[in-house]
């Protein structure tokens, strides 16, 4: 009673000075009437939470009938307009008209909401409008300037409307957002337009961007136009900085896999002029082969030494026990096997119907098989046409030269210089121990020193 009486006079004082007079609680209907009068925003509030809620809740379905009721509690939340409208855009009940509609109320209780604008280009193009899909898209673009996504679909949208310009303007933005995916770009033009020039001409060459200008070649290569790919390298060696090797290394790799080795040679000469490729401490310019002292780590690419890992196998490029300056390679056979192994090799430009000399230094440590390693020469478009080998090497020797001279065939252009160990044909065939190699080289026969080893310049096999 004392808690009610209180009550009623706090209540009272705290009114009094705003409504200019003295409002009396004493009685208990007059209390109940304004508890009520005070109580009724409250339980509204409360009440609109509650649907709110509810409505929210609901709207996290994908259930139409749900997120139907939901709007019906919630009408003002675009979040629900846009995925109702995605909703009749994507199942099985509703038409892209209804989606449209859903989608328009959309960004019009929230016209900031890049979300709500892209899923309204897509009921738009579905709905056959592409005026209305066009404005939606590129108002999510201007929204969110630094999402790729957005930028993308305008992509998209432009070239489905055949807009070249526009489209070029879009993949611009998007490239400079998203460069690793050039090559999607350059896919969805090409078959938006079909003229791979006048993307290069338009997009790629505009964009100041050598990554850009380094993808579009390996596009170029990968879908077979050399040609227009040739064309373009010599546009970008002419007019930009010095690239890469890793960065030209994708389109050098096309080039040597379809066989184009000269223009492959004409890449890799600039790569070595322009620092791409480190030029080995030893260097010599009359040897063919490339880092043949291995004085510095392989590439594992373009024309120096490539290598993959193999079973019961160890390569070491840094080995400290060199012939000659401070590396040599040493390949450790670690568990008795009879296989065969090529684990190093080189792709060697040469020319058709010249004779080479090839020479290296090798030693050997408890080299258990009949068939020791030993260097190979291979034509790799006809291994049929010229297929030579050097003595191989087995149990323990010190450091000794080894050589062997042989003649490109007449439409020969590259050789594959690897070291090979066949398998074992008699006792003892599994092979455990440990080889080294180092100096190897290979020069034309009319450029051998009188005192090289092996046989007189020009002269015999």
């Amino acid at each position: 009673m004392f808690r009610s009486v209180h009550l009623r006079e706090l209540v009272a004082k705290k009114l009094q000075p705003s409504l200019g007079r003295k409002i009396h609680l004493n009685s208990r209907p007059r209390a109940a009437f304004f508890v009520l009068v005070i109580g009724l925003p409250a339980l509204a509030f409360a009440a609109l939470t509650l649907r709110i809620t509810l409505a929210e809740s609901w709207g996290k379905t994908e259930d139409l009938q749900r997120m139907q009721r939901a709007l019906a509690l919630d009408s003002s939340n675009p979040e629900l307009h846009r995925t109702l409208g995605l909703l009749y855009l994507w199942g099985q009940s509703g038409t892209a008209t209804q989606a449209v509609q859903e989608l328009h109320k959309a960004v019009e209780l929230n016209p900031y909401s890049a979300t709500c604008w892209s899923g309204l280009s897509k009921a738009c193009y579905a709905a056959g409008d592409q005026a209305c899909a066009g404005q939606a898209v590129l108002r999510a673009m201007e929204l969110t300037p630094s999402k790729p996504q957005y930028a993308w679909e305008a992509v998209l949208h432009q070239v489905n409307a055949g807009r070249r310009s526009e489209a070029v303007s879009a993949s611009a933005r998007f490239l400079r957002l998203q460069p690793v995916r050039a090559g999607e770009v350059f896919q969805l033009l090409q078959r938006g337009f079909e003229d791979l020039e006048f993307i290069w001409n338009e997009l790629v060459s505009t964009s100041g961007n050598i990554q850009t200008m380094l993808a579009y070649l390996d596009f170029l290569s990968q879908k077979g136009n050399f040609e227009l790919a040739e064309r373009c390298w010599q546009q970008i060696i002419s007019s930009r900085p010095p690239a890469s090797f890793t960065a030209v290394q994708p389109y050098l790799e096309r080039l040597l896999a379809a066989g184009h080795y000269a223009e492959a040679a004409r890449v890799w000469r600039y790569l070595l002029r322009n620092g791409g490729v480190a030029l080995p401490p030893d260097n010599d310019k009359d040897n063919l082969i490339f880092n043949g002292s291995f004085e510095q780590l392989p590439l594992n690419g373009g024309f120096d030494w490539r290598h993959s890992p193999q079973t019961y196998l160890e390569v070491d490029f840094a080995n400290p026990s060199a012939h000659s300056g401070r590396r040599a390679l040493q390949l450790q056979f670690t568990v008795l096997n009879n296989s065969d192994y090529e684990p190093v090799y080189q792709l060697v430009p040469v020319m058709p119907g010249q004779r080479y000399l090839l020479t290296a230094f090798v030693r050997s440590e408890e080299i258990t098989s009949d068939s020791g390693p030993r260097l190979r020469v291979v034509d790799p478009n006809c291994p049929a046409c010229l297929t030579v080998e050097t003595e191989d090497t087995t149990g323990t020797s010190p450091w000794r030269q080894v050589w062997r001279t042989f003649q490109a065939g007449p439409e020969t252009e590259v050789v594959r210089i690897s070291i090979w160990r066949p398998r074992g044909r008699s006792f003892p065939m599994d092979i455990t121990g440990r080889f080294w190699i180092d100096d190897v080289s290979l020069h034309p026969l009319r450029c051998v020193a009188s005192n090289t080893p092996g046989p007189l310049p020009c002269n015999g096999n």
